[in-house]
């Protein structure tokens, strides 16, 4: 095995390796790394019969592993590997980590998280009452929802209504999410379903449909619209369409517990991953890190 940096990588063999891989996810296509993360590297065999993405920041000149924004976790492709090997392998290159991995690493200790997903085979998920209570409402709104080929509108959406709930969501991750948006388009994995209230769009939300998955990607409504059920419809509309094409619905995750709430309302079952966290790198770099962010808060 050896670290490839990105300029080095055989972009076609390595996206080869991903979709010949069943359970891989779109996060480690080279067009979605290429749109949200700031650098990254594969560490693969010669014959790209096996490998993983690693993402990293550099910071004063040293590498930091880290798991960029609209990725949910890096995993590991086609054959298999031990674990051991895989951390022995990747702690040579970055003293510093703070990543999610699907899976377990043996030696390191972690924190698990879950994601919500909705297994292929079932006609219909099994919806909770507050669903049910929103679906309805829903419906009385007279609000319509349709597949779209133009993502400027719900991009418009997303930038007016999510940057003041979601720290995370600054200018320049939202220049990466335009960028993603492009990306995906541009491959033919982009699904966008738009909501309209009459004329107008009250908000939509984008899906990355990927490898038998259906993956919600982001979203953003009015808040009137919102208190009428439209993000409730959008979602019950985009897991009907994986349900009827056979495919998994996956919610995307999130460490906000209301947010898992509201997925397990619409049927989602927990998926586990993990982060993994170590820290070797020189002690005046976790100075000039600190000082750093002191800096900013002022």
């Amino acid at each position: 095995m050896k670290l490839v940096e990105r300029k080095h990588i055989n972009i076609e063999r390595w996206d080869a390796l991903v979709e010949s891989t069943p359970s891989a996810s779109v996060f480690s296509l080279s067009a979605y790394l290429d749109a949200v993360a700031e650098n990254w590297s594969v560490l693969v065999d010669d014959e790209y019969r096996a490998g993983m993405v690693l993402p990293f920041a550099v910071r004063f000149g040293v590498k930091t592993l880290y798991t960029p924004i609209f990725a949910r976790y890096t995993e590991w492709l086609g054959l298999p590997l031990q674990g051991e090997q895989i951390v022995e392998e990747i702690r040579k290159y970055f003293p510093e980590a703070q990543f999610n991995f699907n899976g377990d690493l043996p030696g390191l200790t972690s924190n698990e998280f879950v994601f919500q997903v909705i297994e292929p085979g079932k006609e219909r998920a099994t919806y909770g009452s507050q669903a049910k209570r929103m679906l309805s409402k829903f419906e009385k709104s007279g609000m319509s929802i349709h597949e779209s080929q133009d993502d400027e509108e719900v991009l418009a959406r997303i930038r007016k209504e999510l940057p003041s709930k979601v720290s995370a969501l600054n200018d320049r991750s939202l220049d990466r999410l335009d960028q993603l948006i492009s990306d995906l388009r541009k491959k033919g994995f982009l699904r966008i379903l738009e909501v309209k209230d009459g004329e107008m769009t009250v908000g939509g939300i984008f899906l990355v449909e990927f490898n038998k998955r259906v993956l919600y990607l982001k979203g953003a409504f009015a808040e009137k619209s919102k208190k009428e059920g439209a993000m409730y419809g959008a979602m019950d509309f985009a897991i009907k369409m994986a349900m009827n094409r056979d495919l998994m619905f996956d919610f995307g995750g999130s460490r906000v517990d209301g947010v898992r709430t509201f997925n397990c309302n619409l049927g989602g079952k927990d998926q586990l991953y993990f982060e993994y966290r170590w820290d070797n790198a020189p002690r005046w770099f976790s100075w000039l890190k600190k000082a750093n962010r002191t800096w900013k808060r002022k």
